[in-house]
């Protein structure tokens, strides 16, 4: 179910759901340009959070390195084009969401998952271990696609992959501002 492609909007991402933000991917039929394929996952509430190689400020693409998770804050902090709606289309960066509801107790495990992640980041190699595929072991991990399958290897892939095992999946796009709430969690606003 396309919800957004760039209309203004709010995706709200409630306690049983979950997902990934596809960075500069400009709807779900197009891929992510080479500026960045990045794909973060969503946590309930819609936390962000992602999986980075930790050696390259530079931006540039690391192919074995040290892992690191981002929270909310570090990606505010250190891709700000990720958060502000506004520094988002200054950098051309669309965010395509793929959001699904997996209940209270899977979405409760896939935070579970990014706490082990955070406190144990796995080697980061670009090929086998980058963004995408931590976040597909972790919806694996949690039911949400299925074990049998080879974990994508971008994040086009792994939207791919998610919207095929999750059809009726939330899909929304736009330049993309996450708001505080008072519930500790994100709301999602959409720019075109």
């Amino acid at each position: 179910m396309i919800e957004s492609a760039y209309a203004p909007g709010v995706l709200v991402v409630g306690p049983d759901e979950v997902g990934i933000a596809c960075r500069y991917k400009a709807g779900p039929f197009a891929r992510s340009t080479d500026e960045g394929g990045h794909a973060d996952a969503i946590l309930p509430r819609g936390v962000p959070v992602g999986y980075y190689a930790r050696t390259r400020r530079d931006r540039r693409l690391a192919l074995i390195a040290p892992g690191m998770v981002r929270d909310a804050q570090a990606l505010l902090r250190d891709r700000p084009e990720y958060m502000r709606a506004a520094e988002a289309r200054a950098r051309i960066c669309p965010t395509t969401f793929c959001i699904l509801r997996v209940g209270e107790s899977r979405a409760a495990d896939f935070v579970s998952v990014w706490q082990e992640i955070a406190e144990k980041p796995p080697l980061f190699l670009a090929v086998g271990g980058n963004c995408a595929q931590v976040i597909a072991g972790a919806l694996i991990r949690i039911g949400a696609m299925p074990r049998g399958w080879i974990r994508p290897g971008s994040p086009d892939g792994l939207f791919r992959a998610l919207h095929a095992a999750a059809p009726l999946a939330r899909i929304a796009t736009g330049f993309a501002e996450f708001e505080p709430d008072e519930a500790g969690g994100y709301l999602i606003r959409l720019e075109g």
